[in-house]
């Protein structure tokens, strides 16, 4: 996840000057997803302190679909051979913006949403 997140932010950097500004708000929470504690095996080790957490039984194409159509304009970054797994969407610019990790784990659906790291 830690390169899928790099490489997010690279893009971003790349185009970030075609987003608009007001792209950069927080981000929905996923219908029915409950705040949790961030299991080690999900996103980066050690993600920015503000991250919040939330986790879902609806499967991750569910949860990826929802973001893809809640998120306009939001850039989605995959990992090669992850694409089933775990996705990322950057809201804003690198500098103002917010990172929505989705990622399958143990049978359920994390949500990280924070700031760029």
């Amino acid at each position: 996840m830690k390169t899928l997140v790099s490489a997010l932010f690279a893009l971003t950097i790349s185009v970030a000057a075609t987003l608009p500004a007001s792209a950069a708000t927080t981000p929905p929470v996923y219908p029915g997803a409950v705040a949790t504690t961030r299991p080690a095996g999900v996103g980066l080790k050690a993600p920015p302190a503000s991250s919040k957490t939330y986790v879902t039984p609806d499967s991750f194409a569910t949860v990826k679909v929802w973001y893809k159509a809640h998120l306009p304009g939001a850039m989605e970054a995959q990992q090669p051979g992850m694409e089933k797994t775990e996705d990322a969407f950057l809201v804003g610019t690198a500098s103002s913006g917010m990172v929505v990790m989705v990622q399958s784990y143990q049978g359920k659906t994390y949500i990280v949403i924070g700031p760029p790291a």
